[in-house]
């Protein structure tokens, strides 16, 4: 400071000091310069990055001689603080102070520190520390919006997005983009100036597909904590997404159309403009012209398309979608002609439940099938419009499991959407017909699912209702069915019996248990639907009783009759389980089934004492069953006691003269036990052994012929081929002296379209085609146009896509069909089969399918069915020909026809390749087999011998000279002059061997 301010102030100090050095100490003290800075520690507590925050410190004069403030410095350096000693400092009066101010300027976040050293020229206190602390935090930076989503755009496209980002400080902010996909996202800046607000474009150029997102990070300073924007983006290769992908179409014929659509919708977020369509195979041809019309964000384009056959066997193709977005791009999707989508298949499409008295109730079935190769179908639920109050059903079962209802209430029920894979899976439904007031009555029942081409198929209900009764009944045992004591956790079975002793029919529905004591009562059959109960005749059906704890329980059967003054019929059930000493072995007592003419052994049953003390049986009674048929041969005259383990016999016989089931209680009663112990008797009493068998004889001349042939789209060279083969098979029908009768049906169960023709809409049921009759449905070889008649109604046509033909055989040989003129079911007129088929002649179904059956029933239904045709015993009178796939030789709609083939073995037809060139072969056995006597008759059970057998032919005794019994095929075999001319009644008279019922050892 040299001679100036500084160089003055010593030297007044001095002067002082000597002029005051004569005084006392204390004196001395009062008139020195103090100084005090009012604070240690100076602490700014948080304050962002980049902001400043300005505190003050005082340097105090204490004393009572003025001092200088000569300097404030902070002594470490921090760059985020600054100190200034206010006007360079001065001269400090006494009781007066001087400022020194602390700024905090936060460069990084976190704490930070410095030292104010303060100094002055006074006595005491010339110098300071303060101690200045303060924690940065992060900056409070400005960000709209905080998130930036890109939306979806085309790979290699790109889209631009502005943020506002606000400085509020100082400090330059930096940008960086960080995150799992920061490489498509890019920022037009890198650094917003100090104390500003900038616009800043983001752009997302995706080089890769998929989801991406990344952050956009703003820092004040390189550590500091980022202000984030989210940035987020999807790529996709195009613009547009197909549904259905791949695009499905029919199979077809070669040179035959089918048509098919997909819907395209713009997943991006920019409008589109279609600039051309074009696909890889001219057999696929678009039939809409969308070029030129531009597609907005999120809208749906639908694009029909038509496939038509340029070669035999599957195609697979694809269409390409040309549009322009940011350039010239194209979207494509898959053209698949391969079918076997999932595919809606019913059995059967109509049910008749006949005439029932108001008040009955009876149950049909239909059974739901996928008829698709690829993928499971979804069946929705049901629907059903008409008289729908007279009609119910159950709930769907696959197999024994049953599958509740999701939603809904009759007649609209929903499933919840219950899958159904391709091939042997099947859902069945219980339909009901349960009329209440008398008349005829039709309902419309729709069955739902997700096929995409067929969601629904309906199945019309028929029902008619009279008025009867009021029903009469005798239901037993009275007054209870009474199990007395059934040991807990074991079982038994005993019964009731309806009888209908008046003149009146009852009708009985609904039979079932309205209270099973918790599950303890049961029907081991199920609950029973109900059916008719004519003038003495019964029915009986099983109740078992299974308790699990000790106690008494009591129980319920409910049935109802059509009798309004009291319609509701109840059996109380009741039976005590506790612990018992007594053991039966068996446990009840089974006779089986006995003929009214077969013997029936008694059977025994072992009572024994399984408790360690003695037992004294008191008794032994049959009690009340559905019949007195059941007989004590051993009983209790006096009391037994019963060591330990120790037991005795009991055999009971079967009177077996009253036909149908019979249950009774065989009670044991004990000196201990209040309850008796139950012992079940079962029997049942079927028919006398006299077995009587009846053939009508058929000619070897007369042949009625079903062609079943497919309609499906693919069948077009298949059915030309048929045609062509029919003059020569005529021709040789007439050299072998066969008379034929000749008709067609398709193999369509369900209405597809009108382009099939013949007025059934491809939907012929079994009906002959045509179906109205436009020309005529029955032929005769004898006819001079049948050759061409018979081409013409195997023009089927070319429209289905449901191969149902085991189904349609049934329904063309059954009534109502077989039996009248009209169909009472359909609204076209003359549509019966009426006349078609004759009682002696011989029966040839003739299947034509380049795919398998999808009728849902089990195979041997429909053998059963053709063995049954013509009569008992006449089984090898009706057969099945099967010209479908067998083999790969060529491409069919399908790969197999197992259905078809496994008709064809049971009934022992004949089956050739769909793919032969020529079907004479197959046509000409036919004939051939029709030209031959049926000289043999198959009994239907096996005779005791010769000595009670006799047979008739006309009414008339043949002699036995006339013919044989033959062991190894069970059948009656005429000698050649002695064989039955055509149209004659045979009939066979036999003994039937009595089976021996199983013994029960005790």
């Amino acid at each position: 400071m040299g001679m100036g301010l500084r160089g003055r102030v010593l030297a007044l100090a001095v002067l002082v000091t000597t002029t005051l050095a004569c005084h006392e100490g204390n004196e001395t003290r009062s008139v020195q310069a103090t100084a005090v800075v009012d604070m240690d520690v100076l602490d700014f507590g948080e304050v962002p990055v980049g902001e400043w925050r300005e505190r003050e410190v005082r340097i105090r004069n204490v004393g009572y001689v003025p001092f200088f403030a000569i300097e404030a410095l902070a002594i470490i350096g921090n760059p985020s603080y600054e100190v200034e000693l206010t006007d360079g400092g001065g001269r400090v009066m006494p009781g007066e102070s001087h400022l020194v101010k602390v700024r905090f300027h936060p460069l990084a976040e976190g704490v930070t520190e410095e030292t104010v050293f303060v100094s002055t020229d006074a006595n005491q206190g010339a110098q300071a520390q303060v101690r200045v602390t303060g924690l940065g935090t992060p900056t409070q930076i400005g960000l709209h919006p905080p998130v930036l989503d890109y939306e979806t755009l085309e790979v290699d496209s790109d889209r631009k997005l502005t943020v506002t980002i606000t400085n509020p400080v100082d400090l330059p902010l930096t940008l960086a983009v960080r995150g799992d996909w920061p490489d498509p996202f890019t920022p037009d800046t890198i650094t917003i100036p100090p104390n500003s607000t900038v616009e800043v474009g983001t752009q997302y150029l995706p080089r890769a597909l998929g989801s991406m997102d990344a952050k956009l990070e703003v820092r004040s300073c390189e550590a500091c904590t980022p202000s984030v924007v989210e940035l987020k983006g999807n790529s996709v290769a195009s613009a547009f997404v197909f549904d259905p992908a791949p695009v499905p179409f029919d199979l077809i014929p070669v040179h035959e159309r089918t048509k098919s659509f997909t819907r395209a919708r713009n997943i991006t977020w920019r409008p589109v403009t279609i600039s051309q369509l074009i696909t890889s195979d001219h057999a696929f041809v678009p039939l809409s012209k969308p070029e030129g019309s531009t597609v907005a964000p999120g809208e749906v384009v639908e694009l029909p398309m038509e496939f038509a056959a340029r070669f035999s066997g599957p195609n697979v193709g694809d269409l390409k979608v040309q549009y322009a977005s940011d350039k010239p791009r194209q979207s494509e999707v898959i053209l698949d002609a391969r079918g076997g989508r999932p595919t809606l298949a019913v059995t059967p499409v109509a049910l008749d439940f006949g005439e029932l008295p108001v008040g009955g109730k009876v149950e049909k079935v239909i059974r739901i099938t996928n008829a698709g190769t690829n993928g499971s179908l979804r069946f929705m639920g049901v629907a059903s419009d008409g008289d729908s109050t007279q009609f119910n059903v159950d709930v769907p079962t696959r197999g024994t499991q049953r599958l509740p209802w999701a939603s809904g209430a009759w007649p609209t029920l929903e499933s919840g959407g219950l899958e159904i894979a391709p091939g042997n899976d099947a859902l069945e439904l219980k339909v009901y017909f349960e009329p209440t007031v008398e008349g005829s009555f039709r309902a419309r029942l729709r069955v739902r699912s997700d096929d995409l081409f067929n969601a629904e198929r309906e199945i019309i209900l028929t029902g008619r209702s009279r008025t009867s009764g009021p029903c009469v009944y005798e239901l037993s045992p009275q007054p209870a069915m009474d199990f007395g004591n059934v040991v807990p956790g074991r079982g038994a079975v005993l019964g009731f019996r309806f009888k209908n002793p008046g003149r009146a029919e009852c009708a009985v529905k609904d039979v079932h248990l309205s209270n099973d004591a918790g599950g303890a009562f049961f029907m081991p059959g199920g609950r029973l639907t109900g059916g008719v109960v004519l003038y003495d005749t019964a029915f009986s059906a099983m109740v078992a009783f299974r308790p699990q704890t000790e106690g008494e329980y009591t129980g319920e059967l409910r049935l109802t009759v059509n009798n309004p003054a009291a319609p509701t019929v109840t059996l109380p059930l009741k039976g005590v389980s506790r612990q018992s000493c007594l053991v039966a072995t068996p446990s009840y007592v089974d006779f089986g089934p006995i003929r009214y003419d077969c013997a029936a052994a008694p059977r025994k049953t072992y009572i024994s004492n399984r408790c360690s003390e003695p037992l004294t049986v008191t008794g032994a009674d049959i009690g009340q069953g559905t019949s007195t048929q059941f007989s004590l041969l051993t009983p209790i005259t006096q009391p037994r006691t019963l060591q330990a383990g120790e037991g005795f016999e009991l055999e009971v016989d079967y009177s077996r003269t009253v036909l149908g089931q019979h249950y009774s209680p065989l009670y044991l009663r004990t000196a201990t036990d209040p309850t008796p112990f139950l012992v079940p008797l079962l029997g049942e009493t079927n028919h006398e052994g006299i077995q009587v068998d009846r053939y009508t004889q058929g000619t070897d001349s007369q042949l009625d012929v079903l062609f079943v042939v497919s309609n499906t789209t693919t069948m077009d060279p298949y059915q030309e081929r048929l045609k062509a083969a029919i003059p020569g098979w005529l021709d040789y029908a007439r050299q072998q002296n066969v008379d034929v009768r000749m008709g067609v049906t398709s193999t369509g169960l369900v209405q597809r379209g009108p382009q099939c023709g013949g007025g059934a809409n491809g939907g012929e049921a079994g009906r002959l085609f045509p179906v109205d009759g436009n020309r005529a449905r029955v032929l005769s070889s004898s006819s001079p146009n049948a050759a061409a008649g018979l081409q013409a109604n195997i023009d089927v046509g070319l429209c289905h896509n449901l191969v149902q033909g085991l189904e349609t055989m049934r329904q063309a040989l059954s009534a109502p069909l077989s039996e009248q003129t009209d169909d009472p079911r359909t609204p076209q007129p003359n549509d019966g089969n009426w006349g078609f088929t004759r009682p002696a002649a011989r029966m040839a179904v003739v299947v034509l399918a380049d795919e398998d059956d999808n009728s849902g029933f089990a195979p041997d239904s429909y053998i059963q069915f053709l063995q049954t045709l013509k009569g008992t015993g006449m089984s090898h009178r009706s057969q099945l020909y099967a010209l479908v796939p067998t083999d790969g030789r060529c491409t069919t709609a399908g790969s197999d026809a197992d259905r078809f083939l496994e008709v064809a073995r049971g009934t022992g037809g004949r089956a050739e390749s769909i793919c032969e060139g020529n079907y004479r072969p197959l046509l000409d056995s036919v004939i051939q087999r029709a030209g031959d006597l049926q000289a043999d008759f198959p009994l239907t059970t096996t005779p005791t011998g010769q000595a009670e057998m006799s047979v008739f032919v006309q009414g008339q005794p043949v002699p036995e000279s006339q013919w044989a019994y033959d062991g190894a095929t069970n059948s009656i075999v005429f000698g050649g002059a002695a064989v039955p001319r055509p149209g004659q009644a045979v009939e066979v008279r036999y003994r039937s061997v009595c089976k021996t019922p199983p013994t029960t050892s005790p």
